[in-house]
């Protein structure tokens, strides 16, 4: 089983994504992780993602795709994509790349939160954890570019009758339950 996780920014797909990866034995692909860990080995490539995350921009598709590449994509029991595609090209372009390898997404999850609640969380987790992402001003961009550019993502997954709409309001373990239910009624 094959899958990604959408949300806007805050909406728990991290936490989600570890969790569907231990209960159905899938390889969690963080492409935040990933980027974090670019930036972590100090190379010229790193640097150049550090100042973007700063700034509150997203990395471009090519230097995603880059980083993407390294990923166990093809991992044996499975994935669940963690933070991409976040735009349409992204996710025409994701589709080529697995297809090279005979891979496709069998199901996509949208948590969906509403805006203001995105923001609580995400000044909740600064304080806790620091993250030089994780300011007002690099919030609120990557808001915006959610909105703009990952929501018509949503509908296009949903066009392919592939989505799984999850409230992502209630407690973790709620929002955990109502995803299993899901996956396995597909499984």
């Amino acid at each position: 089983m094959n899958l990604i996780i959408l949300g806007p920014q805050g909406s728990g797909k991290g936490t989600q994504a570890k969790l569907i990866a231990q209960k159905f034995g899938l390889t969690h692909i963080s492409t935040g992780a990933l980027i974090r860990q670019e930036v972590q080995s100090g190379s010229d490539f790193g640097k150049t993602l550090e100042q973007k995350i700063k700034n509150g921009e997203l990395v471009s598709d090519a230097e995603l795709f880059s980083i993407l590449e390294k990923a166990p994509i093809s991992a044996q029991k499975g994935f669940i994509l963690d933070g991409t595609p976040r735009n349409i090209y992204q996710a025409k372009e994701l589709e080529k790349v697995l297809g090279k390898v005979g891979v496709h997404i069998d199901q996509v999850i949208h948590l969906s939160i509403p805006h203001e609640e995105s923001i609580t969380r995400l000044q909740k987790r600064a304080q806790l954890e620091h993250r030089q992402d994780d300011n007002p001003e690099a919030i609120q961009k990557r808001l915006d570019l959610y909105t703009n550019e990952t929501l018509p993502v949503i509908d296009y997954y949903r066009s392919l009758g592939k989505l799984i709409e999850i409230d992502g309001r209630p407690d973790v373990q709620t929002i955990f339950d109502d995803i299993s239910r899901h996956l396995e009624d597909v499984k």
